[in-house]
């Protein structure tokens, strides 16, 4: 197959996937716009200006069969959250950019609140204005702005001495390109000129950091009409303001498709026009092909209905379920304490979504769609390998649409990052279990081994937690061996060694956790666990500590506070755990000594990844989680 060929069958494939399928409720935003009850009422010809725009549209999506609705914010207070979090909900949102005496500001802030929303939207901005100016102030306005670094703010008097620079057509006009840069890529494009204008002028700073930076931040205030967008978190951005025509925008969970309003007298039907402009856009974004699996993934979910299937709602599997939830009458009174509960429905929804699912990696229309368009792209030509790369390299950089003359470093950064993806996750649910991956300082990670069922939160009491030390490995290690794993941090992939390369076996040490292995929540804080390295103990410190339940809140700690329990000395319990592997008489680390030593947690294995590593060590026949109900 030609490449051409398949580019084009892959854009239609982006379009029906992204468009055809997926939209389903459209809401349209326009001052101009009476709403649907105002368009059947007298005199609203005077009152608003795009009647017959408005009716065409609606119209339009109404004989798609698409649920829309119409707002016409004309007050810039008429657009509060709630409003907002309804248009949230929407699968195509078509916004006028200027909304009555407000300007821009408020499609400008709809726009931010899509990007970094949950939900995936698809978004017309339409406008009478210059499609590059909205294009851009979009873009920044999704992207959101740095919080500039004091140090790094120009000072008055340093703005003082290069007015007159900064005063020049180059700097005080945007410049559409080098803007683009700054926002999709980071990049400065007009620091040389800078510089060389400040050489030119005798002037000299240490750093031109700021300066650069002011450039950019006052050309995104210009385009965007005075409005500056709110500080961090930055999102991840790409766009293409190119061809007028194909003008798009994505950030985070919204795509943005920048069209002109139809001038009077234009002979097509308004509803089309946007329809097919949507096309264009989707047709001129190229998106990879794993964000095409996962829309068409999201678009059966959406259309599948999992909450009435008979196999899963049978009276006597629900009877079941409850003795699986409630597992003592002290339970069924009401006396679980919310760690349980939390630890029993999340059990619950684990085995909801795994027959989720099951239904979705067999679903026809998701495989027929990845097999053809991998067996479509397979056929193409190959195109020029790099120095040093294979055919399997390049084919993946076409799987991903990453340009070929984009440096990739695979073994520094793509093997770690997918090797990350395939073998862990954000540790999320009710408790820590088998695969947690915990960290204590800044340095030291470690991998909980003790067998899920043995650390299910059904009772208040002190728990054992056996772990592998883990040590940083090279990112160029084989991951083939068993050796090692890897996960998400914010600094990027972590690789860890998990296995002695000589023996093959784990380093294993021995915690006491004194309130068990619950979590609760605290404000934004990560996951914490505090305990004890085991080194001897006594029989008394297994006596249930008593304390208030700790409070909801909304990132989970998993927490063992000082002030309920003494420090231990841990022999008893070493003994009272024949043949468990640990270094007996461990200390505590210094630093820790008489408060316990913290732990974040922040990740956690797949499925079958901890129960690698439970046999690693040593748990051959433990019961891995609850797997059966007994009265």
């Amino acid at each position: 197959m030609e490449t051409a060929q398949f580019d084009a069958n892959f854009a239609d494939a982006v379009v029906r996937s992204f468009r055809d399928d997926a939209i389903r409720t459209a809401v349209l935003i326009d001052d101009q716009f009476p709403t649907y009850l105002q368009m059947r009422g007298a005199a609203v010809e005077n009152e608003f200006e795009e009647v017959g725009r408005a009716a065409n549209l609606y119209g339009f999506f109404h004989q798609r069969g698409l649920i829309c609705d119409i707002e016409n914010w004309r007050k810039p207070d008429e657009a509060d959250l709630d409003l907002i979090d309804k248009v949230r909900k929407s699968d195509l949102v078509v916004l006028d950019y200027q909304l009555g005496v407000g300007g821009p500001k408020t499609a400008l802030e709809i726009l931010r609140h899509l990007a970094v929303s949950a939900h995936f939207n698809l978004v017309v901005l339409y406008t009478n204005d210059s499609l590059s100016k909205v294009a851009l102030s979009a873009a920044a306005a999704m992207r959101g702005v740095a919080t500039p670094d004091p140090k790094l703010v120009p000072s008055a008097e340093v703005l003082g001495e290069a007015e007159a620079i900064l005063d020049r057509e180059e700097f005080r006009e945007v410049d559409a390109d080098g803007l683009v840069a700054y926002l999709t890529r980071g990049e400065t494009p007009w620091k040389d000129d800078l510089q060389a204008a400040m050489t030119e002028a005798d002037m000299h700073l240490r750093s031109l950091r700021p300066l650069t930076d002011h450039v950019a931040r006052s050309w995104i205030k210009q385009v965007s009409g005075g409005y500056v967008p709110v500080d961090g978190p930055l999102i991840e951005l790409r766009c293409n303001l190119a061809d007028a025509s194909t003008i798009w925008i994505h950030g985070g969970s919204c795509f943005v498709a920048v069209v002109d309003k139809q001038k009077a007298g234009d002979d097509q039907a308004e509803g089309i026009y946007v329809w097919n402009r949507i096309g264009a856009a989707l047709r001129a974004w190229r998106p990879n092909f794993y964000r095409l699996m996962l829309s068409d993934i999201q678009n059966t979910l959406e259309l599948e209905a999992v909450t009435d299937h008979e196999a899963w709602l049978d009276d006597n599997l629900c009877l079941g379920l409850g003795l699986y939830l409630l597992e003592s009458d002290d339970a069924a009174a009401g006396k679980m304490e919310g760690g349980a509960v939390a630890g029993s429905a999340q059990s619950l929804i684990d085995r909801f979504v795994d027959l989720i699912r099951r239904r979705l990696a067999t679903h026809v229309k998701i495989t027929e769609t990845a097999t053809s368009v991998i067996s479509a792209r397979l056929s193409t030509a190959l195109g020029p390998p790099r120095p040093g790369e294979t055919g399997r390299h390049v084919r993946a950089r076409e799987l991903a649409h990453v340009a070929a003359d984009a440096a990739c470093e695979w073994q520094e950064k793509v093997l770690p990052a997918v090797n990350a993806f395939m073998i862990s996750d954000e540790f999320r649910g009710g408790h820590i279990t088998t695969g947690s991956v915990l960290r204590s300082g800044e340095t030291d990670y470690w991998l909980c081994v003790s067998p899920a069922c043995d650390l299910e939160p059904r009772a208040t009491g002190p728990v054992l937690l056996q772990l592998i030390r883990l040590t940083k490995g090279p990112s160029t290690d084989k991951y083939s061996t068993g050796e090692h794993i890897v996960i998400t941090t914010q600094k990027g992939p972590a690789v860890l060694t998990a296995l002695n390369a000589l023996n093959r076996q784990p380093s294993l040490k021995v915690v006491l956790l004194p309130n068990g292995t619950g979590v609760v929540r605290e404000g934004a804080a990560a996951p914490v666990l505090t305990g004890w390295f085991a080194s001897g103990m006594a029989p008394s410190a297994f006596d249930p500590v008593i304390g208030a339940p700790p409070p909801a809140a909304a990132e989970p700690v998993i927490e063992a506070t000082a002030e309920t329990v003494a420090e231990p000395d841990l022999a008893a319990v070493v003994e009272a755990t024949p043949g468990a592997p640990v270094e007996a008489r461990q200390p505590a680390p210094a630093a820790h000594t008489g408060g316990g030593i913290a732990f974040t947690v922040v990740a956690q294995l797949r499925g079958t990844f901890a129960t690698r590593f439970l046999m690693s060590a040593g748990q051959h026949l433990s019961r891995v989680g609850v797997d059966f109900i007994d009265l």
